[in-house]
């Protein structure tokens, strides 16, 4: 006759799975983490080597204009209307659809030609975001088709157009790179953030700054628009939570819904893609003392312009933005 097993046996068994549970179910959640993170490296890769190829095509200039292309969205639910539709109907702000419209907001469009599937404008790690847009009953991915929360495009680099919609006596319709919007004017292009993860799902751009004295101007300059201590308050929960970030940098948890793996990957206009560590990437970034003086204090990073105090300091060596020599 075969023995039972005993009371304490069987205990002792279970407390040998669960001790094994504790060890493994960790190890399997960190290989699950890097497996995404290596994907994300991928797609971003794949993104910034697209951006590349335009530029080849466009003597080395960097896309930045603003069009409404008949069924071009993101989104192919919104797509499918038969040839002759006025595309208007989907690019305008009346219209309370910017699903054909293709400027520095959907400038994952621009890429597509090159790349052929728009999954990769998604982060493998991060939901599909569809968030509420500015326009009330309406949503970024299912209304305007835009993907956002995933990659984010350097605009000051790039600079980019608002000429879709607007009259043409608005501020701020042509937005020109300080670097003349070109590659080959980049100081230090192995160095030089192009495309990076975004951190909101209300954007999918990497803000560019505007001097105080020229966001009234048809046309402007614009230049990075990142500081430390924005980027910080963007990184970071608040241990007082959003009230307290006007006076103070951040000095919290990192706010794990908008970064994965305690860093982001980064493309490079030379077209090499890493993953960086969030330190790494704050200590790439100036201050507003070394950067921009007089620049007021954010809770976090502007959708697509940061206003900047009317002095700045273009010869302070950052190259991750694009700065110095």
């Amino acid at each position: 006759m075969k023995k039972a097993f005993t009371l304490i046996e069987l205990l002792v068994v279970i407390a040998i799975i669960a001790i094994l549970a504790a060890i493994l179910f960790p190890v399997f959640a960190q290989a699950k983490t890097a497996a995404k993170r290596t994907a994300a490296i991928s797609n971003n890769k794949q993104i910034n080597l697209g951006i590349i190829l335009y530029t080849s095509d466009y003597d080395d200039v960097y896309p930045r204009n603003d069009d409404c292309v008949l069924n071009s969205s993101l989104n192919p639910a919104l797509n499918g209307a038969p040839a002759g539709t006025n595309p208007q109907t989907r690019c305008q702000t009346s219209a309370g659809s910017f699903a054909w419209r293709m400027n520095h907001f959907s400038w994952q469009k621009w890429v597509v030609p090159y790349i052929k599937s728009n999954e990769m404008f998604f982060h493998p790690a991060k939901p599909k975001f569809d968030a509420p847009a500015f326009i009330a009953g309406t949503n970024y991915y299912s209304t305007f088709g835009q993907i956002n929360g995933s990659f984010a495009m350097n605009l000051a680099i790039t600079g980019s157009l608002n000429t879709g919609d607007i009259p043409m006596a608005t501020a701020r319709v042509l937005r020109n790179s300080w670097i003349g919007g070109v590659q080959t004017a980049i100081p230090n292009v192995a160095a030089t953030m192009l495309i990076m993860e975004s951190t909101s799902p209300l954007t999918s751009v990497i803000p560019n700054g505007i001097r105080t004295s020229e966001t009234g101007n048809f046309s402007l300059t614009v230049y990075p628009g990142v500081v430390r201590e924005h980027m910080i308050n963007d990184y970071y929960i608040h241990p007082g939570g959003p009230a307290d970030c006007p006076g103070v940098v951040g000095n919290g948890r990192l706010d794990s819904t908008a970064i994965v793996s305690e860093g982001m990957t980064v493309g490079f206009a030379d077209g090499h893609t890493k993953f960086e560590k969030i330190g790494s990437i704050i200590a790439k970034t100036p201050t507003i003392a070394e950067y921009a003086p007089g620049t007021s204090m954010r809770c976090g990073l502007a959708s697509s312009n940061t206003t900047l105090a009317d002095t700045l300091n273009l010869n302070i060596d950052y190259p991750f933005w694009g700065l110095g020599q």
